[in-house]
């Protein structure tokens, strides 16, 4: 009897000895760290699962590894021995930190790791529950140390048991957990850039980082990018391989408001083009800059003036010497024209603007100054009166004539009025420019300007070509008076075009500042004798000027609304049902709008698109738009026209030719 009354006694001695042994085997220690498992309880009865947490104690400042650690690392490995039916987890991984050593960048944990394992139990269970796990992790500081080590540990059943410092413990690695997100995050990728739209997790994110879970698909090395702005907050990462970010799933991400684990939508639309300047070599670039440049002497916006140098040869064409110095100098004119506006441009982008060939369209207030600029000339044209001189005569100076001043002017002249035009070959240089800092960027500009001028250089290092002119006559001044209607066709074209970026008293201002311009004409024709009357007509001159000034739309403009707005999404829910024609578009290019009368809206290609299942899809340019010029940069372009068929949203996208016609159309899109 005394033996039986002693059992329960060495039963709890046996217990304890058993306990202390666990409490003495359940962490390992290293050189650098050790490594312990901590249960949630150690003794249980009918849970179904307890958790596990295992910690890594490390050395001051030194770091071991995430899950998907980065530039360098390994991650931390698990070998479990369990009793039959107990089943383990993966480990749950709490937010890694950014561990920057310049050039590298990792991901991991500074003095400390705590993972959450999960343990199934089964329904039946022994009184004594023996564990044990192998662990191999790597810890480093200025140099990396491999460790690994085993520990063991007990689990006994009995009565509920909870042990609060253990609780809190596993409640604190639990928080430091990031929160899941059910909803799959949308995302894209652009010219080697994934970008996550972060719009619906919070509108309070004000810093933001991903860390994706597979390896080696972004680029560590360049810091992400956190955008805000009407179209929503997203989220810049740079890649270092597309093919491999479209099987990226998902990752973890880091905020001001929280951390969470995401899961990526499979919607990436595939949007890198074979001609991206990265394809696109500088030679190529300065050869498509010459010819787009000679080209564009034909733009309709171009031609009017063009005429005026035409006639100028013709009426000069006796004096050869004189005529290759005006055509020296218009060339001069217009060569450094191009380059200034090339200068300015790359300038501008390099100040973070977005900014390329046409973007001044999109002011109200230069688009006014244009229409001015128009109908001065289609005055000059008409009446064969010169503002700059009718100006000048206020004082007793006057611009003589022949004046190679004018020629060199009238060059200027000619690239300002074809800044909304961009011909053919013009779109892939002019991208690779605005995209190519430096020296690139001023060569292409100056092979533009080389191409514009070059029928006026060889006229004047040939002047003998102008046999192959007209001879001078009567004809010369009726068609610089027909010339005039190009002109004034153009000011009624572009007042259409600001009719869609200003509200309409703005642009009654702007017809009144037309009527003033007008009434400059009709003053200057009147035959005044007295020296009064020509002293009264100079104030009104000056009246006139500053009238004008209050014509323009200086006050930001009421845009308008466009119910048709293009956005990404737009795009990736179109490809998801079929394939797409993009049109990259505005109200101030001409050539867009020939293409469209021409080619894309005929009932010819609109049947097409209908029978193929293609969806017709504008970005509208008029007004000025991020996100259309982002989408532009991504496909190595600053101007339009462009225009892009996605035969659905894996494959690459075509580019179609600037000039188009239906069967062009068909054609590619075959």
């Amino acid at each position: 009897m005394a033996r039986l009354r002693n059992y329960p006694i060495l039963l709890f001695l046996s217990l304890i000895f058993l306990s202390s042994e666990a409490i003495l085997e359940n962490k390992y220690v290293a050189s650098n760290s050790s490594f312990e498992v901590i249960p949630e309880k150690n003794v249980i009865s009918n849970e179904s699962e307890i958790f596990l947490v295992v910690r890594f104690n490390l050395d001051k400042d030194w770091h071991t590894y995430w899950i998907n650690p980065g530039d360098s690392g390994d991650p931390a490995s698990f070998n479990w021995s369990l009793p039959e039916g107990f089943n383990i987890s993966e480990p749950i991984w709490p937010t890694p930190e950014l561990i920057p050593y310049p050039p590298l960048t990792t991901f991991g944990y500074t003095d400390e790791l705590k993972l959450l394992f999960k343990l199934s139990l089964p329904k039946q269970i022994d009184v004594i529950n023996k564990f044990s796990v192998k662990s191999k992790w790597l810890v480093c500081a200025d140099v990396c140390i491999p460790q690994e080590g085993k520990v063991n540990f007990i689990l006994s059943k009995g009565g509920n048991n909870d042990f609060s410092i253990q609780n809190i413990l596993i409640s604190d690695v639990r928080s430091s957990i990031p929160k899941a997100i059910k909803q799959k995050v949308s995302s894209k990728i652009e010219s080697g850039i994934l970008t996550l739209n972060l719009s619906d997790i919070g509108s309070d994110i004000k810093d933001a980082y991903f860390f994706p879970f597979k390896e080696n698909v972004i680029d560590y090395s360049i810091n992400q990018k956190l955008e805000k702005n009407s179209d929503g907050i997203k989220l810049n990462i740079n890649l270092l391989e597309r093919n491999k970010a479209e099987s990226l799933s998902g990752g973890v991400l880091k905020t001001n408001m929280g951390d969470y684990e995401i899961e990526l939508a499979s919607n990436f639309i595939a949007t890198e083009s074979p001609l991206n300047p990265k394809f696109i070599t500088l030679s190529a670039a300065i050869l498509f800059s010459l010819i787009g440049g000679l080209l564009l002497n034909l733009m309709p916006c171009v031609f009017p003036v063009i005429s005026l140098k035409i006639l100028n040869f013709v009426n000069h064409s006796e004096n050869k010497a004189q005529t290759s110095l005006h055509g020296f100098a218009f060339s001069s004119g217009s060569i450094l024209m191009f380059v200034l506006i090339g200068l300015s441009v790359v300038l501008l982008k390099g100040l973070g603007m977005d900014i390329g060939w046409g973007y001044q369209l999109q002011s109200p207030l230069i688009v006014s100054l244009l229409i001015f600029l128009f109908i001065f000339l289609a005055g000059f044209f008409l009446l064969n009166v010169n503002f700059l001189n009718s100006l000048l005569s206020i004082s007793s100076t006057r611009i003589t004539t022949p004046s190679y001043m004018n020629s060199f002017g009238t060059g200027f002249l000619a690239v300002i009025v074809a800044t909304p035009c961009t011909a053919p070959f013009m779109g892939s240089a002019l991208g690779f420019a605005i995209l190519q800092p430096g020296f690139s960027s001023f060569l292409i500009f100056l092979s533009l300007g080389i191409g514009f001028a070059l029928p006026y250089i060889l006229l004047s290092i040939f002047p003998s070509m102008l046999s192959l002119l007209p001879r001078p006559g009567t004809w010369m001044e009726t068609f610089k008076q027909f010339m005039a209607f190009p002109m004034i066709l153009t000011a009624l074209w572009l007042v259409w075009v600001l009719s869609s970026q200003i509200d309409s008293f703005q642009l009654v201002l702007v017809l009144l500042g037309i009527s003033l311009i007008v009434f400059f004409y009709w003053l200057n024709q009147l035959k005044i004798s007295s020296k009064i009357g020509l002293q009264f007509r100079n104030v009104i001159y000056l009246a006139v000027l500053v009238s004008l000034f209050f014509t323009l739309p200086i006050q930001k403009a009421s845009l308008r609304q466009d119910s048709n707005v293009f956005s990404d999404e737009e795009l990736a829910e179109r490809l998801a049902k079929g394939p797409v024609f993009l049109n990259f578009t505005a109200d101030w290019c001409i050539t867009c709008k020939v293409n469209e009368r021409v080619a894309i809206k005929t009932e010819k290609t609109l049947k097409f698109f209908e029978k193929k299942n293609i969806f017709y899809l504008e970005a509208d340019w008029t007004n000025k738009n991020e996100l259309i010029a982002k989408k532009l940069a991504s496909f190595g372009r600053s101007s339009i026209p462009f225009y892009i068929y996605y035969p659905d949203n894996k494959s690459v996208p075509i580019i179609l030719p600037e000039i188009l016609t239906e069967s062009v159309i068909k054609d590619y899109l075959n």
